[in-house]
């Protein structure tokens, strides 16, 4: 059943009529399988590469220096890549679809020949979560059946855009959350349940697994989604991407669904992006601090950790050199985003005052997840004489109000953690790096 229209990515919100039967008629499987390619387990280690987000552009340099054969080779941006000052769009993307051809070459990754769903599983201290490894409708984003919650910065998605077209080829899948069902997590338990998993890797401290869905419970478990909604969780920009490709090419059937991993929503765990803004006005510490405490109330502490958020609410603040905790400014109006601190802070502190609008103003704001530390925010802060906020992590069921308003949240509003890496499996779009093979 398709649902109610919503809004696409980076468009205006509608509220227009549900679609007619003949429309529901002809809706797309919300999850479907796909004949994609697997990494060998002998490539593994050097090809499966940690997410975007978990690692500085410093860390991204140096991986793709030191390893030629890391997927991030592929996907990676101007940030990534040292003396990039003269870097064109087009450069980057043929850097990525030479990285690709450097693997299909060296058969790292295996064709599958068959359409087939797959399980992640991701142990990690906080618990166990397996999600479904699927393709999505790139049509579900506009008819409601797929919701985002997050703006997007039009740069980096044209960039992915660009790398879909160019490369020819997706292995970061789209994040997304589903309501749990009593049904789903039977699925789940019974198939790793019922033999190993077909491969693993990972540390201590996070161990991914991966299953085959049995072709006898795949049309079971395709089912099991009928009538839900998805949440996108994590890849807002790649979502976008999918989006304007499929837009620029209608009729090209390869790009009329994008690579996705569903996870049931009680699962999943939340942490903060942290925000390290730049002042526009250029004003001394003391200037800065000054004029954010006209606008709320600033206490100086004596540590990180006394400036940490123990609730809604509040926010560290890490300016020239030091901590403080400042009280955020009240919601305006009932709208589930507004309550956000994250908003709350967009719209009283970030724009008016220090003159750093997210969307307009490139560079302006940058993102910290909260895994990376305070020490991290605060040598960046330091290095890059940015102001720092350390904000306190939204819920799973917020993030879902939001998306269920049509509501939209300022970029990198979330950070979910353990996060699927790239570089497991392949989507082959028969186009750039893939020219010769067959679309999956």
């Amino acid at each position: 059943m398709c649902l109610g229209a919503r809004h696409p990515l980076g468009g205006d919100p509608v509220t227009g009529a549900h679609p007619t039967d003949a429309d529901q008629a002809t809706c797309e499987p919300l999850v479907a399988p796909f004949a994609g390619w697997v990494v060998h387990p002998d490539w593994a280690d050097r090809v499966i590469s940690r997410a975007y987000d978990n690692l500085s552009p410093v860390q991204r340099q140096a991986l793709v220096s030191s390893n030629p054969y890391s997927y991030m080779n592929v996907t990676r941006s101007r940030d990534d890549v040292f003396d990039n000052a003269d870097l064109s769009l087009e450069d980057l993307v043929a850097q990525g679809a030479a990285a690709l051809t450097r693997l299909l070459n060296t058969r790292a990754f295996v064709p599958t020949g068959r359409p087939a769903l797959y399980l992640y599983r991701l142990t990690h201290k906080q618990g166990t979560q397996t999600g479904v490894v699927c393709t999505v409708p790139v049509k579900g984003f506009d008819d409601g059946r797929i919701r985002i919650h997050e703006n997007v910065h039009d740069e980096r998605a044209d960039l992915l855009t660009a790398h879909l077209q160019g490369v020819g080829a997706t292995s970061s899948p789209v994040a997304m959350a589903v309501r749990s069902t009593t049904e789903l997590y039977n699925h789940l338990y019974d198939i790793t349940s019922a033999s190993p998993a077909d491969l693993e890797f990972g540390s201590t401290a996070v161990r991914h697994q991966i299953w085959t869905v049995p072709d006898d419970r795949t049309e079971s478990l395709v089912a099991a989604f009928d009538n839900q909604v998805l949440y996108v969780t994590d890849g807002h920009h790649r979502s976008a991407a999918a989006v304007r490709a499929m837009a620029a090419e209608p009729n090209n059937t390869a790009l009329a669904r994008t690579l996705a991993v569903v996870f049931p929503d009680e699962q999943l765990h939340v942490q903060a992006f942290h925000r390290l803004a730049v002042d526009q006005n250029d004003r001394s510490a003391e200037d800065c601090l000054a004029a954010l405490d006209d606008v709320v109330e600033v206490k100086s502490v004596f540590s990180s950790m006394q400036a940490r958020p123990q609730h809604r609410g509040v926010a560290g603040l890490y300016l020239g050199g030091s901590w403080h905790q400042m009280d955020l400014p009240p919601a305006v109006g009932n709208a589930a985003v507004n309550g956000l601190d994250v908003e709350r802070l967009r719209r009283s502190i970030l724009d008016p005052v220090l003159g750093a609008d997210e969307l307009g103003v490139p560079g302006a704001v940058e993102y910290l997840p909260a895994s990376l530390g305070f020490d991290e925010l605060a040598r960046r802060c330091d290095a890059e004489k940015r102001v720092g906020f350390a904000l306190h992590p939204m819920t799973v069921r917020e993030l879902m109000a939001v998306a269920d308003e049509s509501g939209l949240m300022p970029p990198k509003s979330s950070f979910f953690a353990p996060k699927p890496r790239s570089g497991v499996f392949l989507r082959v779009l028969g186009r750039g790096a893939t020219a010769h093979l067959s679309a999956s």
